[in-house]
C-alpha cells in the first residue's frame, strides 16, 4: 500500500511537470502578473539591472520555496526564448481557455459585459495588443473559435499586451454562428465592413443600442466569415482618407472599443 501510495504521488508529481508553461516577458507584463496572480509564477528570472528592481518579488517566491535566479543577457535570452524579454522572464503555467455555459451568458447579460468576439484573427501580436485596448476599456471576456486559424493567448500575446492579460478571461466556442445566436438574446452583434454604404461606427452609437453591444473582429486579411457577418445585428465600416483600405485589426479594435465601450 505505501509503494502504491508513493508510485502515484510520483506519477502525479511528473504530470504536474509535463504540463505546458509560458514565458511571461518584461516589466510591465511581470509586475502585473505579480500584482493579480502571484501564486500562478512557478519561476522567475532576471538580468543584473531588472534585478534591483525585482526584491519584492523574490520575497514572494522565497515564501513559496519557488526558484528564482539572476542570469547574464545570453542565459536570459535562452529561458524567454526571445531577445524581446525586457530584462525580466516569469514562468508560468499555460492557462486553459473557458467554455461559454448557460450561466456564462446569464451572466453578462445581468452585468450587461461588453465583450469582444474574434473570427480568426491570426496574428499573435494583433490578439496582444486587442487584449491590451480590451484591458483599458474594461472589457474583460474575449470570444474565439476553436478553429486553427485563431491565434490563442501565448507568449507573444502575453508580451504585447504589457499586463493586459491579467484583467482579460479567453472563452473558445465550437461554433461562432452558433455562439451569436446566443448572444443576439442578451447582446447587439457589431461586426466591420469594408463594403457596402455602412455607418460609420459613431452614426451607429448615435442612433442607439437596444442591448448592450459585442464587437466581431474578423480575420486580417479575409475580415468575418459570411456566416458570421450575417449573425451579426448591424455593420459598421471606419470612416478613413482611402489611402490604404483598412487599419489593422487591433488599431480597428481600439477605434471601435472607444465608440462602443469608452463612450459613457
Amino acid at each position: 500500500m505505501v509503494c502504491l501510495r508513493v508510485a502515484r504521488s510520483v506519477m502525479k508529481s511528473s504530470l504536474t511537470i509535463k504540463t505546458k508553461e509560458l514565458n511571461v516577458c518584461g516589466w510591465q507584463a511581470v509586475s502585473t502578473l505579480f500584482a493579480r496572480h502571484p501564486d500562478e509564477v512557478r519561476r522567475l528570472f532576471f538580468d543584473a539591472a531588472t534585478g534591483r528592481r525585482a526584491g519584492e518579488f523574490c520575497s514572494q517566491l522565497a515564501q513559496q520555496k519557488k526558484v528564482y535566479r539572476q542570469v547574464d543577457a545570453a542565459e536570459l535570452e535562452k529561458v524567454a526564448g526571445t531577445k524581446l524579454h525586457g530584462g525580466i522572464v516569469a514562468v508560468i503555467g499555460e492557462r486553459p481557455l473557458r467554455k461559454v455555459t448557460h450561466e456564462v451568458l446569464e451572466t453578462w447579460g445581468r452585468a450587461k459585459a461588453p465583450l469582444l468576439l474574434l473570427d480568426r484573427v491570426s496574428n499573435a501580436n494583433n490578439v496582444g495588443a486587442i487584449v491590451r485596448t480590451a484591458a483599458f476599456f474594461g472589457v474583460k471576456a474575449i470570444i474565439v473559435p476553436d478553429h486553427p486559424a485563431q491565434a490563442l493567448p501565448g507568449e507573444a500575446a502575453y508580451r504585447v499586451a504589457e499586463g493586459g492579460m491579467e484583467f482579460v478571461d479567453f472563452f473558445r466556442v465550437p461554433s461562432l454562428p452558433g455562439i451569436c445566436d446566443e448572444l443576439k438574446r442578451r447582446h447587439f452583434l457589431i461586426g466591420t465592413s469594408l463594403r457596402g454604404n455602412q455607418l460609420s461606427p459613431a452614426a451607429a452609437r448615435e442612433r442607439g443600442l437596444p442591448r448592450p453591444p459585442v464587437i466581431i473582429l474578423g480575420n486580417e486579411e479575409k475580415g468575418m466569415a459570411p456566416e458570421v457577418a450575417a449573425k451579426c445585428d448591424r455593420l459598421v465600416k471606419i470612416p478613413g482618407a482611402e489611402s490604404v483600405e483598412s487599419l489593422n485589426v487591433s488599431a480597428a479594435a481600439a477605434v471601435l472599443c472607444w465608440e462602443f465601450f469608452g463612450r459613457r
